[in-house]
């Protein structure tokens, strides 16, 4: 597996990823009318727009996008984490994480916002964010997530560990 930059040629296979994602590993925590707004906004457009004007990264082992990432470096903010149910616990989409971390640390970003879905929260924490703050995402079509506001500040000396 390899974690690479995403390609526009990418957007239809990121797109099914994604969709996969948010249908099996939110279901527990969304009603199933937000699972369908929320899987209603994915398409390939949205993709090339993150790709064009912000950094996306996919994991991709033969072929399948197994994972996707976004970083929004301008807000300073992780924008995505978003792996394939079938991939759940093999560590991916820390992967992804800390590659965005890695890229962020690079351009001198000192501090990361994310807004984690519910059952993302877990993974967040584990992975050193904090922050408890609720809020309501609302998506392009109205339909409004709850989610937790979280952060993750680094120290001048701190350097995410890479071992992508």
């Amino acid at each position: 597996m390899i974690i690479r930059s995403a390609k526009i040629v990418d957007t239809e296979k990121i797109a099914l990823t994604h969709s996969a994602s948010i249908t099996v590993l939110c279901s527990e925590y969304y009603p199933p009318e937000n699972i369908a707004g929320w899987v209603e906004v994915l398409s390939p457009d949205i993709y090339e727009n993150a790709i064009k004007e912000k950094v996306m990264i996919v994991a991709e082992d033969e072929d399948e996008i197994l994972g996707l990432g976004i970083l929004d470096l301008e807000r300073k903010q992780i924008g995505a984490i978003y792996i394939h149910p079938k991939v759940k616990g093999r560590g991916i989409g820390r992967r992804l994480l800390l590659k965005l971390e890695e890229i962020a640390s690079k351009n001198e970003t000192d501090q990361l916002t994310l807004c984690a879905t519910i059952n993302a929260y877990g993974f967040y924490k584990h992975q050193s964010y904090t922050g408890a703050k609720k809020m309501l995402h609302e998506l392009p079509n109205g339909v409004g997530l709850e989610c937790i506001q979280m952060h993750k500040t680094f120290n001048k000396t701190d350097k995410p560990a890479i071992d992508v």
